[in-house]
């Protein structure tokens, strides 16, 4: 996102920050920064005449249930300071939500519409109600404009830690390619909705710049393709011969069930004129395509058909 920014702003109008040293090579400027401390926060966001925020910061589902005091310290504590530093300066600000928030039995599981029952099974569905909630209450008491999105679950072509109950959907993809065998943690018929990240990269920066007067409301649902394990397995299959896939829920089973297993986003298609249309097997091979050819090296040529043909579609 940060280089997208930077591509339609300029680099000297994007400030990239991280908890840890710069991982990426952003044409932008960085800083390091810790969400958690306030004052730092504030102090970048005057020193660059700061005028949106983006706050991205959080503990994700997965590893907040394994550390819940870092998630709260992170996904509320850091929210705060974003609130309060955003009234103090009149900045704009996003912060992003999440399908997390969804939880209980008594809400559709299908379809999902943007406006009911929210009762999460998580510390990180608790801390992105708070967020949404605080955010609109902030919006209105304050005047700030704040935004928020309920994210899918996000997919990558990237290899890093799998923190996330959705991340079996990527982390399939290097087992595959590694020794054709996965064993999945979610049950085999577990639908969940997914959207690729250069794909929410686009919805995010269309929401961004989205008109404020036809919005009418601060947080969105966004929809994505909702897919189970077992249907994601056939499309890998079918691009990479000879992939094995076993099923043996965990823990995240547990959250994975708490969530809705498709989303109505008729809200933002109507507000912010969002679309997506995306089939699993497209999305499978856009996912191959964006796989480092490092990790490609056992590849037939069939595949390497296929993913040049995928570059070029999408």
């Amino acid at each position: 996102m940060v280089h997208k920014l930077c591509e339609q702003l300029g680099p000297d109008r994007v400030l990239a920050t991280d908890v840890t040293e710069q991982k990426f090579d952003f044409p932008c400027r960085f800083e390091r920064l810790d969400v958690t401390d306030e004052t730092r926060y504030r102090s970048l966001v005057k020193e660059h005449d700061t005028t949106y925020m983006v706050h991205m910061a959080g503990i994700l589902s997965a590893l907040g249930e394994r550390n819940p005091d870092l998630a709260i310290d992170v996904n509320v504590g850091g929210v705060l300071n974003a609130l309060r530093i955003a009234r103090e300066t009149d900045a704009q600000l996003f912060i992003p939500s999440s399908i997390a928030v969804f939880g209980g039995d008594h809400f559709p599981k299908n379809q999902t519409p943007a406006d009911t029952v929210l009762q999460p099974t998580t510390v990180y569905g608790v801390s992105k109600i708070f967020a949404e909630q605080m955010g609109e209450y902030f919006g209105k008491k304050f005047d700030i404009d704040f935004r928020s999105i309920r994210y899918p679950g996000i997919i990558s072509s990237k290899k890093f830690a799998f923190n996330g109950t959705t991340d079996y959907s990527t982390e399939i993809f290097f087992h595959a390619l590694e020794n054709r065998y996965y064993k999945c943690w979610l049950d085999r018929d577990s639908a969940l909705p997914m959207m690729y990240i250069d794909d929410c990269i686009d919805a995010t920066l269309q929401f961004l710049k989205a008109d404020k007067a036809r919005l009418t409301r601060s947080t969105y649902n966004l929809a994505g393709i909702s897919f189970t394990p077992e249907e994601l397995a056939g499309a890998v299959q079918a691009i990479i011969p000879g992939t094995q896939v076993e099923y043996e829920p965990d823990y995240r089973q547990a959250i994975a069930n708490s969530w809705p297993r498709s989303i109505d986003d008729s809200h933002s298609k109507a507000d912010w004129d969002w679309s997506y249309d995306i089939t699993t097997e497209q999305l499978a091979t856009k996912i191959l395509a964006g796989i480092e050819p490092e990790y490609k090296t056992n590849l037939n040529s069939t595949s390497f058909d296929i993913d040049a043909k995928v570059r070029t579609q999408f």
